[in-house]
């Protein structure tokens, strides 16, 4: 049926016409080519209060994931970033990923924080983090079934392929438990390589010993205590193994 457009806003004009046909790829082109269309007739210069211009509309429900690596420092800028979007755009069109816009990126300062997907040694240090997304433009639950299917098996896999090259992880909020086991033991690779997961699992256990605030993504990704790892010792100030600390 013929949807009612009148008086619709940006966000749900853009669900009606993804509606049609969300997993086609010259489908969605073309839904990205009016996009794109729209924002070069909305630009322009505003000078309002904050609360009346930092406001995106993000349109209805939608599946996302972002992924944070580092590209230098802020004086020392290097091209993972652009290198980063350059190959995720190639492996797009060679895969035939229906992936409508926007692909956001962004950048933030190295946080001391070990946890921080953007933790780094310098103060100075710079991080691009890149967020791709799928639209469940309706109610249809076959429709949103196979968007859901495309969406974590094809563009999430594509992603998380891509970001091994440039060391990137995912952003906390935005990490979902994969279904597949062999994915869950490869997110959980990517995790360690990162992150003191060990030093992480011990004061989980110092400071949540029953386990009470452990859900099930908490518990396939850190699993439970083991040995302290050489990337959670340099945290703890402990040798290596076959090392002894020096006095």
């Amino acid at each position: 049926p013929e949807a009612d457009v009148e008086g619709m806003g940006f966000g749900e004009l853009r669900d009606v016409l993804l509606g049609i046909d969300p997993l086609n790829v010259e489908h969605v082109k073309r839904v990205n080519k009016a996009e794109a269309e729209f924002w070069r007739r909305s630009s322009g210069v505003k000078v309002r209060p904050s609360d009346e211009l930092l406001q995106f509309d993000c349109g209805g429900q939608q599946w996302v994931k972002e992924v944070c690596f580092p590209t230098g420092t802020q004086t020392s800028k290097t091209p993972a970033d652009m290198q980063f979007m350059s190959h995720l755009l190639r492996q797009i069109e060679s895969h035939a990923i229906p992936a409508p816009a926007p692909i956001e990126q962004r950048w933030s300062s190295s946080s001391s924080s070990p946890m921080s997907p953007a933790h780094g040694p310098s103060p100075d240090g710079l991080h691009s983090w890149v967020g791709i997304i799928m639209y469940l433009p309706s109610d249809d639950p076959d429709q949103r079934r196979d968007i859901t299917a495309s969406f974590k098996k094809s563009y999430c896999g594509l992603l998380r392929a891509v970001g091994k090259e440039f060391g990137a992880v995912s952003h906390w909020a935005k990490l979902e438990l994969p279904e597949d086991e062999d994915e869950i033991q490869e997110e959980r690779e990517i995790l360690r390589k990162k992150f003191p997961v060990a030093m992480f699992n011990f004061i989980r256990l110092m400071f949540d010993p029953k386990r009470l605030l452990e859900n099930d993504l908490i518990g396939a990704m850190f699993g439970p205590p083991f040995d302290i790892d050489d990337n959670s010792k340099k945290y703890m100030n402990m040798p290596k193994r076959g090392e002894e600390k020096t006095r």
